[in-house]
């Protein structure tokens, strides 16, 4: 803005005599300068100081990537593929952003700290809260799956009031609340172990979920959508997945390249 400032000055002086406009720009450069100076000293010191009052740590998963973790409490963290976090321990509160992907959460005692600290995953829908448990946490587009498996979380809404899902329950929910509650899922937290288990799966929802592990591409046809499938598939090559589909139903796999799949009726 200083520097489009002085390019106006020097516009507006080009009627002026040589050596009276110089001058003038010249005072407007050397301004322009020291504002600009004073920026540079200025923004480093304030990231610094924004650094150490939040002080964060940042994790991320590649796509096909998984990774454990202990964090400085004693509690594991399971990042599923294409997963990134950001991790805020203070004294009041054990914060975990889940920015993208999936986690599963195992929580520790936090016996480094006298004072009782919450550990909380934040999502783009709310707040969650751990009550001594063992939870996984997704974010989806535009809502937040929660698996309770052991303990207790406490959900705040961004917008709506909160609840508790005991263990066994999990909710897929919007930032009022809202969502449909339905029985938690061990199998769904499998990829810990570099597998996919599903039950009755409509094929288009199977495919959605194996494209979460492999780069680029992959759809069926909409007459082969509602096929369904069920079994226990590695994660570590999701090629051989595919190659086995003709094998239990009636489809093909193209392959326009090796991140453009499709499949499609036999």
């Amino acid at each position: 803005r200083a520097w489009q400032k002085a390019l106006r000055v020097q516009a507006r002086l080009g009627m002026l005599p040589q050596q009276l406009a110089m001058g003038t720009l010249n005072r407007e450069r050397r301004q322009v300068m020291k504002q600009m100076l004073a920026l540079a000293i200025v923004a480093p010191l304030g990231y610094v100081g924004y650094r150490q009052l939040v002080p964060q740590t940042a994790y991320a998963t590649d796509v096909g990537q998984h990774e454990q973790m202990t964090l400085a409490d004693g509690t594991l963290l399971d990042m599923n593929t294409d997963t990134a976090v950001d991790v805020d321990f203070d004294a009041q509160q054990r914060l975990i952003n889940l920015r993208r992907g999936e986690v599963l959460v195992d929580t520790g005692p936090d016996t480094h700290s006298t004072f009782h600290r919450p550990l909380r995953v934040s999502t783009e829908q709310g707040l969650l809260e751990a009550l001594g448990t063992r939870f996984l946490v997704r974010q989806r587009e535009g809502a937040t799956q929660l698996a309770v498996f052991q303990g207790a979380v406490r959900i705040t809404p961004a917008r709506g009031p909160g609840q508790t899902l005991d263990a066994g329950q999990q909710l897929t929910f919007d930032a009022w609340g809202q969502g449909a509650l339905a029985p938690a899922r061990e199998q769904d937290s499998q990829w810990t172990r570099g597998q996919l288990v599903v039950d009755e799966m409509p094929l288009r929802e199977f495919l959605s979920e194996l494209g979460r592990y492999r780069p680029g591409w992959l759809r069926c046809q909409p007459e082969v959508g509602h096929l369904l499938i069920s079994g226990a598939f590695q994660l570590k090559n999701t090629d051989a997945i595919l190659a086995a589909l003709p094998a239990t139903l009636a489809v093909q796999v193209d392959y326009r390249t090796r991140y453009w799949v499709t499949v499609s009726k036999r």
